[in-house]
Parts: structure tokens; sequence; C-alpha cells
């Protein structure tokens, strides 16, 4: 972990990294590859059926993601700062 890098990003906020990487970086780009290769491994589905779900479901995962990686850096990042 870059200890700069880290101070940077912690001073925009908890909230804007949530979104920004975990809703916006991983929940959409995951949703949308996901729905690709989906559509050419099954297309048993019309093809706007599986991006809407992945659209609204992989974000919220994205979420989760965005908190566990939050509280992650910021026990590294207490841990290389004492």
């Amino acid at each position: 972990m870059n200890i700069e890098k880290w101070k940077v990003i912690r001073a925009k906020g908890k909230t804007r990294f949530v979104v920004q990487h975990g809703v916006l970086y991983w929940g959409i780009s995951t949703a949308l590859m996901w729905s690709v290769i989906m559509h050419f491994i099954e297309p048993t589905e019309p093809i706007w059926v599986r991006p809407l779900i992945a659209l609204i479901l992989f974000p919220l995962g994205g979420l989760a993601f965005g908190f566990i990686v939050w509280r992650s850096s910021e026990a590294k990042f207490a841990n290389r700062t004492k």
C-alpha cells in the first residue's frame, strides 16, 4: 500500500471511494463484461435482459466490495502509521 496515495484517497471520503471504486469501477464494468460473456455462452434470453438485471445487481455488490476494500485499506493504513 502506498501511504501517500491512500492519504489523498482517504481525504476525499469513504462515500466517494465506495461509489467510485465499488459501484462505478467494479460494479458497472463487471456487469457489462458478465452480460457480454453470458450472451455468448448461453444466448437464451433477449439481449437486453441480462444487462438490465446485471446493472442493478452488480453495482449493489460493488457497494459491499467498496466497503470491504475501504475497511481493509484503513486497517493497513492504521497499522503502518502507528
